[in-house]
């Protein structure tokens, strides 16, 4: 009857989900397998345009590498802008940029020779100078290190070394008090000295402002900080020697003494533009004989002013183009060049596609089995995309593939269609069990409520009536109406602590307290209920149990629920047994009786909400279905749990676990603990 109620609903869902889902994927099933030889004819001509689209969309994506480059550099020399600053905005994989004169000597931002002399490495070993600087090395006094200087100068026969003697004399002198006799050495070297470079390739002019800028910093830290600062910039703006490295090992000197004074964004951003000058510096020196091969003649390089003209030399992949009577070229990567666009060719075609596709070089064999060539030039002349299939037989497993994917589509579509039938009908199946607990759960509670209420009316008429004669009579009549009283308002606390637990809104304060006390008073509570009255109780709790924290009233609602259940279901005379024990950080209150004991299938289900046994044994006892959910939920709200052993015929084991370590003390709530009971989860 209950299911019949439900049966025009059902079929009101059966039917809008054959309509809605059940004949579309019919259709579509149907189309799919109509077209599947169709789709095995067209795929001969789809793999050639998928090999055509392939090279087209390597071709957009290697045009934006190209062309992005090139209109940069167009854009600058259009608005007047020299494309030789901030290099690195033009291209990732830049390696050097340069500008040349017509007759190919380099004009910018290097040149090959200064006009200064720079001291061969001999003279590293200069005698005279050496002498005074092992003396430094040993601690001599700074007075009389700068005369030694100044003597190591006079004797040497080289003006490098002389220049760098003076300079390490200045040095000496500023150690010994006599900073301004040092300043004035220093102005003497940067003027008579300035275009030399010493051993180490650092022109000495470099090195007197470094110095003097190092004085000023210690005596006034403003115009010492602007000194070194103006001398980064004259630095990054000057041409710097191919070969040489002294003007970046005096810049990065004199960015790390200003590390201390802040300007961090500018020091940042001076350091990355001497990295970059650096690296430039070098490779320009690797890559200036590489371009030299280009200019045969001198004027094999000239095209139309502002057209670029793209050549793969050895180490780089070259940019020319000229702007007046003057010379760009920019030098690429080629190593990684490659390795990029190699990259983007093997990651172009999909491993289903049947497709491959490669770089193939001006030496490399091209397989007959090659759809489609496609030249990189103008970029890379010699190089080009070649798109083939993986092997002689991949259009065969091509067309197997697509044919088996059509039908794995369809078989899928209606395996879906299956699957969601079963599932509807299971979820169906449950709806209709959980309306059914429901109404069976009405039906208990009241019956339950029957009970007590028909009790209290019966005994209170016969009071009212004076159908109680006698004092015994009475006083039977008054107790029977507390305890009636008693069990209704379990009844009805249960029920409402489940209403409140499932809606997420029943908590505890936990305190800690003798929890064998709240036991016993519980226990209590219960000695005159009927469901005790014909039963054996033993109880055995030690005194010397470990302090838990819990909340009173939950624990002796949930001692009751369970000595309840054990009275219920265990036969006139019956035995029931509660002992307390400290096992493994938890305090165990077990309640044990030697009932009707509970079938192996029902005890995974045993505290989901509603759920009575369909063992006979047990639906002869009456109850809601609700009292062992609310004991698990208060129990998980403790830190602890419930569990249950039991034989059938031999009695069952309800165990009360409680942490002694006291769980979160705030007020405990089924997202901090379990989920709330959900008629939909049983949980």
């Amino acid at each position: 009857m209950e299911e019949a109620l439900h049966l025009e609903g059902v079929l009101r869902f059966i039917a809008v989900f054959f309509v809605t889902v059940g004949v579309p994927s019919l259709l579509l099933a149907y189309f799919g397998v109509a077209s599947i030889r169709t789709e095995e004819r067209s795929v001969g001509g789809e793999v050639e345009g998928d090999a055509v689209a392939l090279a087209d969309s390597f071709w957009s994506q290697s045009d934006r590498r190209f062309s992005g480059f090139e209109s940069r550099v167009l854009d600058r020399l259009e608005a007047g802008r020299s494309p030789l600053e901030s290099p690195g905005e033009l291209h990732t994989l830049l390696l050097t940029a340069m500008r040349l004169s017509e007759d190919g000597v380099l004009l910018a931002p290097f040149v090959e020779e200064d006009g200064g002399a720079t001291a061969p490495i001999e003279e590293l070993f200069d005698p005279h100078w050496r002498a005074v600087w092992e003396r430094e090395r040993a601690g001599a006094p700074p007075a009389e290190l700068a005369e030694a200087y100044f003597q190591a100068a006079a004797l040497t026969g080289s003006r490098a070394v002389e220049g760098r003697a003076r300079f390490d004399a200045a040095r000496q002198l500023n150690r010994s008090g006599q900073q301004r006799r040092a300043e004035d050495l220093l102005v003497d070297i940067e003027a008579h000295f300035g275009g030399l470079r010493d051993p180490w390739g650092i022109r000495l002019a470099d090195l007197a402002r470094l110095e003097q800028a190092t004085f000023a910093l210690a005596r006034d830290p403003g115009s010492g900080e602007a000194a070194l600062r103006d001398l980064v910039e004259d630095l990054l703006a000057a041409r710097w020697v191919v070969g040489e490295g002294g003007e970046a090992a005096v810049a990065r000197r004199a960015l790390s003494l200003l590390e201390p004074y802040g300007r961090r964004e500018w020091g940042a951003g001076a350091r990355g533009r001497v990295a970059e000058r650096t690296a430039m510096l070098y490779w320009t020196g690797v890559l200036l004989p590489e371009l030299r091969q280009f200019q045969i003649g001198g004027g094999s390089l000239r095209m139309g002013s502002g057209a670029l003209r793209w050549q793969v030399g050895e180490r780089g992949v070259w940019a020319t183009t000229w702007w007046g009577d003057e010379l760009y070229a920019f030098a690429l990567d080629q190593d990684a060049l490659l390795a990029e666009l190699k990259a983007d060719a093997r990651g172009l075609a999909t491993p289903d596609s049947g497709l491959s596709a490669y770089l193939a070089g001006p030496l490399d064999p091209v397989q007959s089995r090659a759809l489609v060539q496609r030249s990189l030039a103008p970029w890379l002349p010699g190089w080009q995309l070649v798109v083939e299939h993986r092997d002689p037989e991949a259009l065969a497993r091509l067309r197997a593939r697509k044919r088996n994917q059509r039908l794995g589509v369809v078989g899928l579509s209606t395996l879906l269609l299956v699957i969601g039938g079963v599932m509807s009908a299971r979820l169906v199946k449950r709806e209709l069990d959980v309306a059914g607990m429901q109404t069976r759960f009405a039906a208990n509670v009241s019956h339950e409520l029957r009970s007590p209420i028909t009790q209290i009316r019966l005994k209170g008429e016969a009071l009212m009536l004076g159908l109680a004669d006698s004092e015994e009579e009475q006083q039977e009549a008054y107790h029977a109406i507390v305890r009636e009283s008693e069990r209704l308002s379990r009844l009805v606390d249960n029920v409402l602590d489940f209403a409140a637990i499932e809606r997420g809104k029943k908590s505890y304060v936990l305190k800690p307290g003798d929890l064998a006390d709240s036991v016993l008073r519980a226990i209590d509570s219960l000695s005159s209920s009927i469901e005790l009255s014909d039963k054996e109780l033993d109880v055995e709790l030690p005194h010397d149990l470990p302090e838990v924290s819990f909340d009173s009233d939950a624990v002796a609602q949930c001692v009751i629920n369970v000595v309840s259940n054990a009275a219920k279901y265990s036969d006139p005379g019956g035995w029931i047994g509660v002992r307390a024990r400290v096992v493994a950080g938890f305090v165990e209150i077990a309640i044990s009786d030697r009932g009707i004991g509970i079938p192996p299938h029902d005890l995974r289900h045993l505290f989901e909400p509603y759920y009575r046994s369909a063992d006979s044994l047990a639906r002869r006892r009456k109850g809601t279905g609700i009292g062992l959910t609310i004991t698990r939920y208060i129990m998980r709200a403790h830190g602890g749990d419930v569990s249950v052993s039991s034989r059938p015929g031999k009695g069952s084991t309800f165990t009360l676990r409680f942490p002694l370590r006291a769980p979160d003390p705030s007020p405990t709530s089924p997202s901090s603990r379990d989920r709330s009971p959900s008629r939909a989860t049983g949980a």
